[in-house]
C-alpha cells in the first residue's frame, strides 16, 4: 500500500467487530478514507451515482469494522455480509452491489484481501413494464404539468435512466436533428438518442415555461432522481395503476413495445445503452401477449 493511502486507512481505530454500526469518533475517520476513496472514483470518471454509492458502501463498512484497511481480512469482510443478510436483509441484487463496491475500495487503496468478495448471483427477474394503454394512463395523469409532462415523454419515449435525465444540460439537447446526447451513461459511454414528434413537443412547451419562469440552470431538468421517482409514482396513483411504477419501468416498458413492433434488437440495444445485446435480450421474453399471439398463428394441428 502507499504511504499515504497507508495513513488514511490507519486513521481508524482498531475494536473488534459487532454485530450493529454504532456511532463514534470513528465515523469522523471513516469519513476521511470515504473523501479520499470518492476523489479516486471521481478522478477514474465514474458516473455521479457510483461515487455516491460506492462512497456509501465504504462508510458503512468502515463503521462495521472498525480497523484500518490495511488489516482488514477475509473473515471481516464475511461477517460484514453476514450482518447485510441476516440483520439488515439485503437482497442478492444489494448484496451484489456491495461486493462490487468493496472490491473497488481495496482495489483503490492496494489492500488484498483473501476471500469473502465473490459476489452472489443475481437472480434473473423478468423486468415489469406497462402496456400502452397503462402507459398512456400514466401520461394523462401529468398533462397540466409541463415539466412532467417533458419528463415522463424523455423517459417514456427516450428510454433514459433516471440518472442520464436529471444530468441532461441545455446544450444536450439537438432540436435541428431531433437527437438528445447522453454524455457519461452508464459505463461512461455516450450515446445519441432520437426525440420523436410528442417529446419534442413537451420539451419545447416545458423550456418556453422555463424561460418564462426565469430559470437559469444549465441543466434540462434541474432535479435529482429522488424527486422524479416521486413524481412518477404519484402520477401512477393518479392514474389508477396497481403496479409500482418507477422511471426504470418506462425505460422496460419502451424496450417492449419496439420490440413488440418489430425493431431490431440491435437498435433497441444502442437506444438504451446497453453494452452487450445480451442485456437487451431479456426483453424478448416479457411480452406474453406478444408470445401468445405468435403460438396462436404458428401452433401445431394434431
Amino acid at each position: 500500500m502507499a504511504g499515504s493511502a497507508a495513513a488514511a486507512s490507519r486513521a481508524l481505530p482498531s475494536r473488534r467487530p459487532g454485530p450493529r454500526v454504532t456511532t463514534g469518533p470513528v465515523e469522523f475517520h471513516a469519513d476521511e478514507v470515504v473523501v479520499r476513496f470518492q476523489r479516486m472514483l471521481q478522478a477514474q470518471e465514474r458516473s455521479p451515482c457510483t461515487v455516491k454509492q460506492y462512497g456509501h458502501i465504504a462508510r458503512t463498512f468502515l463503521a462495521f469494522v472498525k480497523k484500518p484497511l490495511d488489516e482488514v481480512g477475509g473473515n471481516d469482510v464475511e461477517k460484514f455480509r453476514e450482518y447485510l443478510v441476516l440483520d439488515r436483509h439485503y437482497t442478492k441484487n444489494s448484496l451484489y452491489t456491495t461486493v462490487r463496491g468493496l472490491s473497488c475500495l481495496f482495489r483503490s487503496f492496494g489492500v488484498e484481501v483473501e476471500h469473502g468478495l465473490e459476489p452472489p448471483r443475481r437472480p434473473d427477474r423478468l423486468p415489469r413494464y406497462l402496456n400502452e394503454d397503462e402507459a398512456h394512463r400514466l401520461f394523462e395523469a401529468v398533462r397540466s404539468s409541463p415539466r412532467d409532462w417533458a419528463i415522463l415523454h424523455v423517459l417514456g419515449y427516450g428510454g433514459l435512466r433516471v440518472g442520464e435525465l436529471c444530468r441532461l444540460g441545455i446544450e444536450d439537447i439537438e432540436f435541428s436533428r431531433n437527437l438528445l446526447h447522453i454524455r457519461s451513461g452508464k459505463g461512461d459511454k455516450d450515446r445519441e438518442v432520437i426525440i420523436e414528434e410528442k417529446t419534442r413537443a413537451a420539451l419545447e412547451r416545458y423550456l418556453t415555461e422555463r424561460t418564462l419562469a426565469g430559470t437559469t440552470s444549465p441543466r434540462v431538468f434541474p432535479i435529482t432522481p429522488v424527486t422524479v421517482e416521486r413524481m412518477v409514482r404519484r402520477a401512477a396513483q393518479r392514474a389508477g395503476l396497481p403496479q409500482r411504477v418507477t422511471p426504470h419501468v418506462l425505460r422496460h416498458t419502451l424496450a417492449t413495445v419496439l420490440l413488440r413492433r418489430g425493431c431490431d434488437i440491435r437498435y433497441i440495444q444502442k437506444l438504451l445503452g446497453h453494452a452487450s445485446v445480451a442485456t437487451t435480450q431479456i426483453y424478448t421474453h416479457v411480452d406474453t401477449q406478444a408470445l401468445r399471439e405468435a403460438y396462436t398463428k404458428a401452433q401445431p394441428q394434431y
